[in-house]
């Protein structure tokens, strides 16, 4: 397939430049050999997008600069699931240069007709691009469910973006769809910290909200979504980011 082949040739420039770069390699190798073709009824999804800026719980993990992402989804007839996410960020000096890989897998039953639950996790890596300070892995396992136009999710993360900071999370995303073609979004979370962090005691519980819009065109769709979170500046080596945003982009079906 292309798109492995797009993505393989992403991580083996990543890993040139970095030398953890090798171990997050052979994990995807291992992610693309699970995209096996064949399956009887699997669905395989391929998207490329382009954003302003790269946000995750409502923090900037672009370090507020545009970026390219290339998605790749599979969904297997058992319920199991897997994707890989590989993002490129406009660098203020050196250009285009990798940011980020995520790998998500999981598993998904549905329970009755627009009732669905779902198990999994999900693990980050984010280059010295993105801005964050200390380690930039983060790693969490979830539970969910959904329907048809609400859906939930507790995940926990004994490592948050690198702070040494154990963390659970609580979620709430909706979804509407206002017009064959115009949907909109939006998520409501809550950040707990477990322990104390690398950042000084008494952490408190973190708020962040999203809410959106998709038109889709063909096989097109442009996205344009406000961003608000409480403060977490610690995150970052010495930046400051607003703790709000309004993102823009366009997304293609490949």
């Amino acid at each position: 397939m292309i798109a492995r082949a797009i993505l393989i040739g992403w991580l083996r420039l990543e890993a040139n430049a970095r030398g953890s770069g090798r171990k997050r390699f052979l994990i995807l190798l291992a992610f693309c050999l699970f995209l096996r073709p064949g399956e009887a009824a699997a669905q395989v999804g391929v998207v490329a997008s382009v954003f302003t800026d790269d946000r995750f719980q409502g923090i900037s993990v672009s370090d507020g600069r545009p970026v390219a992402v290339l998605d790749l989804s599979y969904d297997a007839p058992s319920g199991l699931y897997g994707s890989a996410s590989g993002s490129l960020v406009a660098t203020q000096d050196d250009g285009p240069k990798a940011l980020g890989l995520v790998l998500n897998a999981g598993y998904a039953r549905q329970l009755r007709p627009g009732l669905t639950a779902d198990v999994g996790v999900l693990h980050s890596h984010y280059s010295h691009y993105s801005g964050l300070a200390g380690g930039h892995d983060y790693t969490e396992v979830y539970a969910g469910i959904s329907g048809r136009l609400l859906g939930a999710r507790l995940s926990v993360s004994p490592n948050y973006l690198g702070t040494a900071l154990g963390t659970v999370r609580g979620e709430v995303n909706g979804h509407v769809s206002l017009t064959p073609k115009l949907s909109l979004e939006g998520q409501l979370g809550l950040l707990a910290p477990v322990g104390r962090g690398a950042y000084g005691p008494g952490p408190r519980v973190q708020a962040d909200a999203r809410i959106g819009v998709a038109q889709r065109l063909g096989r097109f769709a442009l996205h344009a979504a406000l961003t608000a979170a409480t403060n977490r500046a610690a995150i970052y080596s010495g930046r400051k980011h607003s703790r709000t945003a309004f993102v823009i982009g366009i997304s293609a079906r490949l």
